[in-house]
């Protein structure tokens, strides 16, 4: 699975697709102000020696950088960005099927990762503007992906699942508290301070977040395993959203930590949309032969299709498996190949489009 850019999204239920407009990237948004961590006066290369690539996107390079004056290591994403007088005019990806990005985009992502403090939320220090670039300094977290992690210790105890899960929660309720929805929550965009040490992780990439203040959110986006169904949604008539997409994409996290595989996966896109929208899953695997009966229930009451009966975060935090300490291993399958069906390096918004053709048809249980 590649990026969604099918014409095949729903089942053929008499249902027609929704049609909202989509907010994508390069639309008009309110004007947004972060200029409290802009750092004028000096260059960047002033404060900071630069060193290796660590990583790129297709928007984006970060390179390793040291302050010159404490020794710090950081983080540096730089970023490509019209100038000034050419408005909102949105930047072509150099990775084929991403969006547009547009200098707002960029100043809205740093908006909200600047007013977020939080020990499990990467720290944005800093940014620089200079020519048609930005500069933004964040915390270095030497272990990398949580998703790489996973598959490269194969199992994780119930225990180290439930540490993990407990730090995303706190994130998530921190967030919601702020009133910011994430809307991109997977085991890739989940950080570890080192490598392989679990008691350190941090949500990143906050390219689809939203400040959300109880309004309904509509823009179709997130990653094809974790979306929850409720934003891909049809009907005939206008469907909305609210921060509960959060919580199942942590339920579907927790399922992968305790099983090793994901609890809704196909190889094409609309069917597995169709067993999302459906919201059927199972413990029959061998895998959860050892994972606790707290654990399962803890599961049944995130991955619930609808929103307004799903858990929220103060319940998940009140729910006996976070409080519990019983033990159990989990397998780890289908995390590599669920690498390179993530929609985009960083994010993505559904295209229009995929809802705009609907001819599958309905699959045989």
């Amino acid at each position: 699975m590649g990026a969604l850019c099918g014409k095949e999204l729903f089942e053929d239920d008499n249902t027609p697709p929704p049609r909202l407009p989509v907010i994508t990237r390069g639309m008009t948004r309110p004007d947004i102000s972060a200029t409290h961590k802009l750092r004028q006066g000096v260059t960047v290369k002033e404060i900071y020696k630069f060193g290796k690539t660590i990583g790129t996107g297709g928007f984006s390079v970060v390179k390793l950088v040291t302050d010159r004056e404490t020794g710090e290591l950081w983080a540096c994403k730089i970023m490509n960005f019209p100038p000034p007088s050419a408005g909102n005019k949105r930047q072509p990806s150099t990775n084929e099927g991403e969006l547009a990005i547009s200098r707002e985009d960029i100043f809205k992502e740093i908006d909200i990762v600047i007013a977020l403090r939080h020990p499990n939320i990467i720290y944005l220090k800093e940014y620089f503007e200079e020519g048609n670039k930005v500069y933004i300094v964040m915390e270095f977290l030497k272990g990398g992906e949580l998703l790489d992690a996973v598959i490269t210790k194969g199992t994780y105890s119930e225990t180290d699942a439930r540490k993990i899960f407990i730090q995303l929660i706190d994130a998530v309720t921190y967030m919601h508290g702020k009133n910011v929805v994430h809307r991109d929550l997977k085991l890739e965009n989940l950080l570890l301070a080192e490598p392989g040490d679990i008691n350190t992780v941090k949500v990143a990439d906050f390219g689809l977040a939203k400040k959300y203040a109880g309004a309904a959110l509509s823009t179709i986006c997130g990653t094809p395993q974790y979306v929850a169904p409720e934003v891909i949604k049809g009907g005939q008539n206008p469907y909305t959203y609210g921060n509960e997409c959060d919580l199942w994409s942590c339920g579907v996290i927790l399922f992968i930590l305790l099983g090793g595989y994901p609890p809704f996966y196909d190889d094409s896109e609309p069917r597995l949309f169709n067993k999302i929208r459906r919201g059927k899953f199972d413990f029959n695997d061998p895998a959860w032969s050892n994972v606790s009966d707290n654990a399962k229930d803890l599961l049944r009451k995130l991955l619930v299709v609808d929103p307004s009966r799903r858990l929220t975060c103060e319940q998940v935090r009140d729910h006996p498996w976070m409080k519990s300490e019983v033990g159990g291993m989990g397998r780890g399958e289908l995390l590599t190949k669920m690498r390179s069906s993530r929609i985009m390096s960083n994010a993505a918004v559904l295209p229009q489009e995929l809802l705009d053709e609907v001819e599958v048809k309905e699959e045989r249980d």
